[in-house]
C-alpha cells in the first residue's frame, strides 16, 4: 500500500470524526444561546411589552423540575429580603457618617484582621451609631471575642463574703484590647484587663495638653481671654478640628472648649506653639515631664493631640492616673467635658462621647481613635456621691466602645451598691495586675 493511499484513508477518518463530533456540539451551542436569548427576552419584556409579545414562548419543562425551581425561588426571595434589611441599615449609617478624603492614612475602620482599612473620620464617628448603640444594648449583641492574647490574662476575682440577700455580680469580659475601672471616691480598683499593655492613646492625649494649659492658667501664666495666634502649621493640622485659619487669634477659653468637645487637633498645635514660645516640641517635653511626675511610667508622648506618631503609646492604667489627677486638680473642667455639642464660627460640632445624655451620671471625659489602637475612651460617671472612672482602649467600633464602657460602669456601680449594703470593703474584688 502506497503512502498516498494511507494518508488518504487517515484524512477520511479525521473528517468523519470531525463531522460526528460536530453533531453533538451543535445542540450544546444552541442550548447555550437559547438560555441567553431567554434572559434577553425577559429583560425586553419588562421594558418593551410590545416587543415581548412577538417572542415565541419557551417549551415547558417537566413538572418535577418546575417544582424544584419554585422551591429554590422561595429561598432566593427569603435571602434577598435579608440582604435588603442589612443594606438598609448600612445605608442609614452611611447617610449620617461623613467620609474622610481618600488616601488619608489616619482615617480607617478597625477590622478584626486589621489588614484592609477603609475611610472613616477620626473622633467623629459617633453620629451614626448613637441610635444603633441602644439597639445593640437591648439585643445583647454577641460580640466575637478578640484573640486569645486578651482573654488569656484575665483572672477571676477572689470571692468575698456577702450578706445572704446580696448576689455577687458576674465579672464581665470586654471585647476590647485593654480596660481599667477605679472607684475615684475610695481609690479601689474594680477591674483590670491588659492594664499595662502599650497602646496608642489617640485623642485621650489631649487630657495631658489640657492639664498643662489649665495649670498655667491657675498659676497666672495664662488668662482665659488671652488671644492665641494660629500659625500656618496649626491651620494645616489634619483630623478633627475647629477649622482655624492662619493669622487668626483665638481666646484660650475657646481653644479649651474646642479641644475638650470637638477634639480639635489644630487648637492643640496652636496652644503648644504659643506655650512653647514658637516650638511645639518644648511643650511636648513638658507633657512627658508632667506624665512622669504623675507616675505614668509606661507612657511616651510625641505630639500634643494624639495624631499617629511612631513611639507614642500609653496604657489603660496610666490613662487612669492621668484622668484622676486631672479631675482632682480641675473638677470644674467637667462643665465643659459634659457638653454634648459646641459651636464656633457658625459651625456646630458634637461631642464624640456618646455616653453623655444616655448613661446615667456620665459627665466626661475624653474619647480617641487612631487606626493603630481602635476606639478609646476615658469615661467618668457619678451616682449617689460615688464617682467611677473607666478606661477602655481598642474597641473595634464606636458602638462596641459605648456598649462595653457602659457594661464596665454598670459592673462598678453594682459593686458600690454591694459595698454599701454589706458595709464592708470590697477591695478583694479588684483583679490582680496581669503580667505584661
Amino acid at each position: 500500500m502506497s503512502h498516498r493511499t494511507v494518508a488518504g484513508k487517515v484524512l477520511a477518518v479525521v473528517l468523519a470524526l470531525a463531522l460526528w463530533l460536530g453533531g453533538f456540539a451543535t445542540p450544546l451551542l444552541q442550548s447555550g444561546h437559547a438560555e441567553a436569548a431567554s434572559t434577553t427576552s425577559d429583560r425586553t419584556a419588562s421594558t418593551h411589552p410590545t416587543t415581548a409579545k412577538q417572542v415565541q414562548p419557551a417549551k415547558k419543562k417537566p413538572a418535577k423540575k418546575a417544582t424544584k425551581k419554585k422551591k429554590g425561588s422561595r429561598k432566593n426571595k427569603k435571602s434577598t429580603a435579608t440582604v435588603k434589611t442589612a443594606a438598609a441599615v448600612t445605608a442609614a449609617a452611611a447617610a449620617v457618617i461623613p467620609v474622610a478624603e481618600p488616601g488619608d492614612p489616619r482615617f480607617c475602620i478597625i477590622q478584626k484582621s486589621q489588614t484592609s482599612p477603609a475611610p472613616f473620620p477620626q473622633d467623629n464617628s459617633h453620629a451614626a451609631v448613637d441610635a444603633l448603640a441602644e439597639q445593640v444594648a437591648r439585643q445583647g449583641a454577641d460580640q466575637s471575642p478578640l484573640p486569645a492574647e486578651t482573654a488569656s490574662i484575665e483572672r477571676a476575682p477572689e470571692p468575698i463574703k456577702l450578706a445572704r440577700d446580696l448576689k455577687q455580680p458576674k465579672r464581665p469580659h470586654l471585647n476590647v484590647k485593654a480596660a481599667y475601672l477605679v472607684n475615684m471616691t475610695t481609690g479601689q480598683v474594680y477591674y483590670e484587663q491588659n492594664a499595662d499593655k502599650p497602646i496608642p492613646p489617640a485623642s485621650i492625649t489631649k487630657l495631658l495638653t489640657l492639664y498643662i494649659v489649665r495649670e498655667a492658667m491657675e498659676k497666672g501664666k495664662l488668662s482665659a481671654l488671652k488671644p492665641i495666634p494660629v500659625s500656618a502649621r496649626a491651620a494645616r493640622t489634619s483630623g478633627s478640628s475647629m477649622k482655624l485659619r492662619k493669622g487668626q487669634e483665638v481666646a484660650v477659653n475657646e481653644l479649651i472648649k474646642g479641644i475638650s468637645v470637638v477634639s480639635a487637633n489644630d487648637a492643640c498645635v496652636a496652644v503648644a506653639e504659643y506655650m512653647g514660645k514658637g516650638d511645639a516640641s518644648r511643650f511636648v517635653r513638658e507633657m512627658n515631664a508632667k506624665a512622669h511626675k504623675m507616675g505614668m511610667t509606661k507612657s511616651v508622648f510625641k505630639n500634643p493631640n494624639g495624631l499617629p506618631a511612631k513611639g507614642q503609646y500609653s496604657t489603660a492604667r496610666d490613662i487612669a492616673k492621668l484622668s484622676i489627677s486631672y479631675l482632682k486638680a480641675f473638677p470644674e473642667s467637667l462643665s465643659i467635658h459634659s457638653m454634648t455639642d459646641y459651636s464656633y464660627n457658625g459651625r456646630s460640632h458634637r461631642n464624640a462621647n456618646s455616653l453623655l445624655g444616655k448613661y446615667e451620671g456620665a459627665d466626661g471625659l475624653k474619647t480617641g481613635f487612631v487606626c493603630a489602637s481602635g476606639f478609646n475612651i476615658s469615661a467618668t460617671a457619678k451616682r449617689d456621691g460615688t464617682r467611677l472612672l473607666a478606661v477602655v482602649l481598642g474597641a473595634q467600633t464606636p458602638i462596641i466602645r459605648q456598649v462595653e464602657t457602659a457594661k464596665l460602669l454598670d459592673y462598678g456601680f453594682k459593686l458600690v451598691e454591694i459595698q454599701k449594703k454589706n458595709r464592708k470593703p470590697v477591695a478583694s474584688i479588684s483583679t490582680p495586675a496581669a503580667k505584661p
